[in-house]
């Protein structure tokens, strides 16, 4: 079996896609996987060893050029292209994997001959692959400044069926616990994009604060060549590791902790098991392409303008995301990491929503229907009974807003047979449609996407008026599916966090001595048996 994953995107999302790559491996030893990437990261086959047997390059510099410099023929790149299409086809290739999905990628996968293609393609002019749930909420979610409940990563490991978890610290030898190696602190301080670079000085602060505070701790600010003459205007020639990408995970792999914005680096970071501090400020989006690891804790903004485009210029005035996160915050995370503390829980409101969606998009797929009680196990397993019920009324009040809003929403719908009638579209067919979608943006409550579906189809253009009904009568029934999963859920959450408090109070305070004295008390008496 011969496997093509395409990964046509930037460094940073290449090495966020080693886990993909690696269960792809692990579904299918002994298959031949080939992937194809930009011919500028070529050096990422130093880090993929083992993983891909063959690497393909795509020279897309080269294929610019042609395109737009007048010493190139005009037909040139054509021929690159053409070249590329017939090499890729004698591999006789039995599976293609867009890893990428953008419109390029799309494009040369719909060129090939390959019967089983996964993802994005094109064919006759049409887009096609978003043949789960799962990849269609990765495509809906991943084009822009859409939120997302899940992970770069998770969500493409669910929407291929490939193995894939978050790293967590890696084990020492013949040790159970998870062990520190070194006492190194390394610290990335700059990104490719100048909005996510928290500020020279304060990495400056933040090196003096850890070196007062934790003596036996060495401190050192990881840089490729080409940030040297940047870092040394802030920190001197012995405060820098210079290094490849190659060297640069040896020295994570020896690393107590990372400090970091977002980088490329922080993935091979949490690939090496070392624990991460990740700053999320400007263009960055946690949720989505945060260090897919169980040792990160990730320090965002709290200002409004965040996350931005990363095509567009900083808006405000001043840095304020990055003056939003302090010395003080990262150095408490930092100090954290380092003495071990418990990672705090992430919030119940956040894990909840992640549940709903999850039992939504497994419910496209046969083989994966939803299983209430082991959500709702599972997610008990993560929070607090006590925390749970601190929360219940805002989450309930929540699902009631919501049912209003499509009550509202569904309400305002004109029937399909009025719109038929009518030759053109008027505004006034759906302006109660409108208000309301108004409503629900304003309100910013609907933080988890259950309505986004149904503002789009607002927003789109047709040609028929009729057109808009089917388009919105699709959105609508999507909320009452999830709603529906949204109260399953809660039933089931609240079923079980009862029966574990009254465990809790109950049977898991007798001592073993007990049970004994406890059986004998619930013997049936037959004359004490009326109502």
């Amino acid at each position: 079996m011969k496997i093509l994953a395409v990964s046509l995107l930037r460094l940073g999302d290449i090495i966020q896609q080693v886990p993909l790559l690696k269960g792809l491996r692990e579904k299918n030893p002994q298959a031949e996987i080939h992937l194809l990437l930009n011919r500028q990261f070529a050096n990422v086959e130093r880090i993929l060893e083992g993983v891909v047997d063959k690497y393909i390059f795509f020279d897309r510099e080269a294929l610019q050029k042609g395109m737009g410099e007048a010493s190139y023929n005009i037909l040139w790149s054509y021929t690159q292209v053409e070249n590329l299409v017939q090499g890729l086809n004698q591999e006789a290739y039995d599976t293609a994997i867009n890893l990428t999905h953008n419109k390029l990628s799309a494009y040369l996968i719909g060129a090939l001959n390959i019967a089983d293609k996964r993802g994005l393609y094109q064919e006759d002019g049409r887009f096609k692959g978003l043949s789960n749930r799962w990849i269609r909420y990765f495509n809906d979610r991943f084009s822009g400044n859409q939120k997302s409940l899940f992970h770069y990563v998770e969500l493409l490991g669910n929407a291929f069926d490939i193995p894939v978890g978050p790293a967590s610290a890696l084990i020492s030898q013949g040790s159970g616990t998870a062990t520190r190696r070194s006492k190194l602190v390394l610290l990335q301080c700059l990104t490719s994009d100048k909005k996510k670079n928290w500020g020279l000085e304060k990495f400056f602060q933040l090196k003096r604060t850890i070196e007062i505070s934790l003596v036996d701790y060495e401190v050192l600010v990881l840089g490729a060549s080409f940030e040297r003459d940047s870092l040394l205007k802030v920190f001197s020639e012995k405060d820098l590791l210079i290094c490849d990408l190659f060297e640069a995970r040896k020295h994570l792999q020896n690393a107590a902790l990372l400090v970091t914005g977002d980088t490329s680096i922080k993935h091979m970071a949490a690939q090496a098991g070392t624990p991460i501090v990740e700053i999320a400020i400007g263009s960055s989006d946690p949720t989505k392409t945060a260090a897919y690891s169980t040792q990160s804790v990730v320090l965002k903004t709290a200002a409004p303008c965040a996350p931005c485009n990363h095509s567009q210029d900083c808006s405000q005035s001043s840095h304020i995301c990055a003056d939003d996160v302090t010395v003080e915050q990262v150095f408490g995370a930092v100090w954290d990491q380092l003495s071990g503390e418990k990672i705090a829980e992430r919030n119940l409101h956040h894990q909840m929503e992640r549940a709903v969606w999850s039992l939504f998009l497994d419910k496209n797929n046969s083989a994966v229907e939803p299983f209430y009680g082991g959500a709702a196990a599972n997610l008990l397993e993560k929070v607090s009974i006590n925390s749970l019920r601190e929360n219940s009324a805002v989450w309930n009040a929540k699902t009631s807003l919501y049912r209003s809003w499509l009550a509202k929403a569904t309400a305002a719908l004109p029937a399909r047979e009025v719109l038929a009638t009518h030759r053109t579209f008027q505004s006034s067919d759906i302006a109660e449609m409108i208000l309301c979608a108004q409503d629900i943006l304003k309100s910013k409550m609907d933080d988890a996407g259950y309505f986004q579906a149904f503002v789009e189809a607002l927003l789109s253009r047709f040609s028929q008026p009729v057109q808009i009904y089917d388009r919105v009568h699709a959105a609508l029934q999507e909320v009452e599916e999830l709603l529906t999963i949204r109260e399953n859920f809660t039933h089931h959450l609240q079923t079980l966090s009862t029966e574990g408090a009254y465990y809790a109070k109950g049977i898991g305070q007798l001592p073993i001595s007990g049970f004994e004295e406890a059986g004998k008390s619930v013997q049936r008496n037959l004359e004490d048996a009326e109502l």
